[in-house]
């Protein structure tokens, strides 16, 4: 390591108090530790605190940092600082702590005079050069929704949320808390005494036999490049994801002519920035991406697509391991003949060119409501932004209608056209010999896959359906208008009240819901059919207080014994199941006209319940802004074409109509698309 670094040392966070700059460069990623990674870190350093008789000049040992002293631009003036090429994290960290506790402890000018007029260091994003006052405020002053305005600032805001959150929890609630620590140990758990204890640590030095916190000092010769460094210096670590090596591939000087090099390299940052907080938005990332699980380097998506697209792709890359990391690397530190034998390098320009078409490709599908929609359904199918993009680029489309058409084409052809229909009659389902119907049930596992697409289309579809309407009233004369579109325009209906939100489903994970009960008469314990029938009674009201054989059994309930308890109670169930019309058909309850979309929350909520209180429970969750797509509104709400009037039951003849109303649309959107098939 000596041959590599000018200095190697350890280097206590109390030597940093000398209001020296860290220089964040453009190459690394933001602020990204979870509450985990604080809490370990908090307790780590609270555990060691907390021992007891620790020798003189003893420490905790921080993980490297791994620096080179240069003269950099920070807040408008040049200022030697020290860039940071690994450790930015935990250094983070430790300055969002020490900010933090010296708030619990006393303030900054206090700390100063007290420590002989010692300044915590600064850090200074080259890409974020707004965060760094916001940097200088945090710990004293909580961070407003409108200051954060990046992801990594939220992601400041919330490391310093978790200390509070360790600092102040409660054992019971948080067994990682600090209190716990402090229980294990036999320690009185005191918030100050744990303040001053960290707060002590963090200033300690050699002297004294509190111990101190030090950083392992990688200090590189000025010489080095930096880059190059980094990587190396993270080869092989888990933490390094491959967005994290491309990036800082493309932020290589060696790319960029010396009188723009800056230039080119802020640039380049700065739209990096720009894209990854787009696609940090759920409702953008949800329409291109099934991985709502994903936090860091979403941009990945796009060097993805642009791997895809390359028929020429560099010879041995086999789509193994970090395969793109070692295409962007080929194309951007490795030199190659041309057919005239001169020696080119690869473009960091031409590539960022293809960066940001696709990245306004993308935007553009999202700011077309109905070409957000088509493409999110085609991507829960499985569709890549690939090849959505390969139809998106064929010769024929011209216009945004175009695409739109294209997309129902392909929606069509692999969607709709693999739904079975059926003319053979079912004397179960009462469908006659010749009628045409739906052939999809939940309990077929063929049937399974597809019935989540079917929903997802037929609610997808109402909504295209109400922007094409919308548009049709804002062309018409002012007096032929409804009065509530008199005063829109096509940007109203231009918006993202007309989006189907992907992010819901990614999000609240979505279940097929059975609208009458999945199974009947399932309840076998007097407790629970006791419950379940005092839930009937107040959804159900006069239907059960007016029938007389429920009457005289609840009656009869009061005065038997547990047995013949048991037995009326089956009878009041079985009852109730009469009178809404539910029955024991297996077929029924699990074909189409009795299934429809739902959030998971709320179908583990519903179990066994009937359809008056499930519509009840439905409508509370509403009010309380949970999503619930049209289709399943309309249901409950018994606005299906062809449903009964009667609010508190599905019946047999409801799942009839439904299903009637699926048919329909199926049909129809074959037949409007039937002249436009692939050849």
């Amino acid at each position: 390591m000596s041959s590599k670094c000018n200095v190697i040392k350890q280097v206590k966070v109390n030597e940093l108090l000398d209001d020296r700059y860290f220089f964040i460069p453009s190459y690394q990623r933001g602020y990204r530790w979870s509450k985990q990674q604080v809490y370990d870190l908090c307790n780590d350093l609270l555990e060691y605190a907390l021992k007891e008789n620790k020798k003189p000049g003893s420490f905790y040992s921080l993980q490297p940092l791994i620096v080179r002293k240069g003269t950099f631009c920070i807040d408008g003036e040049n200022r030697d600082a020290y860039e940071v090429i690994d450790g930015q994290q935990r250094l983070t960290t430790i300055f969002l702590l020490y900010r933090f506790l010296a708030n619990r402890y006393r303030d900054m000018d206090a700390i100063a005079q007290d420590l002989g007029n010692k300044k915590l260091y600064h850090i200074f994003y080259e890409t974020r050069q707004n965060d760094f006052l916001l940097l200088e405020k945090t710990g004293f002053n909580n961070l407003t929704y409108q200051e954060i305005r990046d992801i990594d600032m939220a992601h400041i805001s919330n490391a310093l949320y978790y200390m509070k959150c360790w600092l102040e929890g409660k054992q019971e609630n948080d067994p990682d808390c600090a209190e716990a620590l402090c229980c294990l140990y036999g320690v009185e758990y005191n918030i100050h005494n744990v303040t001053q204890k960290l707060f002590d640590l963090l200033n300690g030095n050699d002297e004294e036999q509190l111990g101190s916190i030090q950083f392992i000092w990688y200090e590189i010769n000025t010489t080095k490049d930096a880059i190059k460094e980094f990587l190396a210096e993270n080869k092989g670590k888990i933490g390094l994801t491959d967005t994290e090596k491309i990036r800082a591939l493309f932020m290589l000087r060696s790319n960029f002519e010396n009188d723009i090099r800056n230039l080119k390299q802020l640039s380049i940052a700065k739209d990096w920035e720009l894209i990854e907080n787009t696609l940090h938005r759920n409702d953008f990332w949800s329409f291109i991406s099934n991985d709502i699980f994903l936090e860091d380097g979403r941009i990945i998506i796009i060097f993805k697509y642009i791997f895809d697209n390359d028929d020429t792709k560099t010879a041995g890359i086999s789509q193994e391991g970090d395969y793109l990391f070692r295409y962007y690397y080929r194309h951007l530190t490795k030199k190659n003949k041309t057919t005239e034998g001169s020696v080119i390098v690869g473009s960091v320009e031409s590539l960022w060119k293809q960066v940001m078409d696709c990245f306004r490709m993308l935007q553009n599908w999202f700011y077309n409501p109905k070409i957000y929609n088509l493409v999110g359904l085609l991507v829960k199918h499985g569709y890549s932004i690939k090849k959505i993009s390969d139809i998106y680029n064929r010769d024929s489309i011209n216009t945004h209608n175009d695409f739109i058409d294209e997309l129902n084409k392909e929606i069509k052809n692999e969607i709709i056209d693999s739904i079975t229909t059926s003319r053979k009659g079912n004397a179960e389902l009462d469908i006659r010999e010749d009628e045409e119907y739906i052939h999809l049930f939940y309990d077929n596992s063929k049937d399974k896959a597809k019935i989540p697409d079917l929903l997802r289309f037929i609610n997808i579809r109402e909504m295209n359906k109400t922007i094409d309407c919308a548009l049709s009233e804002i062309d018409k004369e002012d007096n032929e208008k409804k009065r509530s579109d008199l005063m829109r325009g096509a940007r109203d209906v231009i918006s993202h009240i007309y989006r189907f939100p992907f992010e819901a489903l990614d999000v609240f994970g979505w279940d097929i819901e059975h609208i009458d009960s999945a199974t009947t008469n399932s309840l076998s314990k007097p407790k629970e059919q006791q419950d379940w029938l005092s839930g009937a009674e107040e959804a159900l009201g006069k239907e059960l207080q007016n029938d007389e054989f429920y009457s005289e059994l609840q009656k009869n309930l009061e005065s038997v014994g547990e047995e013949e308890k048991k037995e009326i109670l089956n009878a009041m169930v079985n009852r109730v199941y009469d009178i809404i019309g539910e029955d024991n058909s297996k077929e029924r309850k699990n074909w189409i006209g009795n299934l429809t979309l739902l959030d998971s929350g709320t179908n583990r909520s519903y179990k066994n319940k009937i359809f008056a209180l499930k519509k009840e429970i439905l409508r509370e969750r509403i009010r309380s802004g949970v999503f619930v797509p049209i289709c399943t509104q309309n249901i409950f709400n018994k606005v299906i074409p062809g449903a009964s009037h009667v609010d508190w039951k599905w019946s047999h003849e409801d799942k009839k109509a439904y299903h009637a109303y699926l048919l329909k649309e199926i049909n129809d959107f074959k037949s409007e698309f039937a002249d436009k098939d692939q050849n």
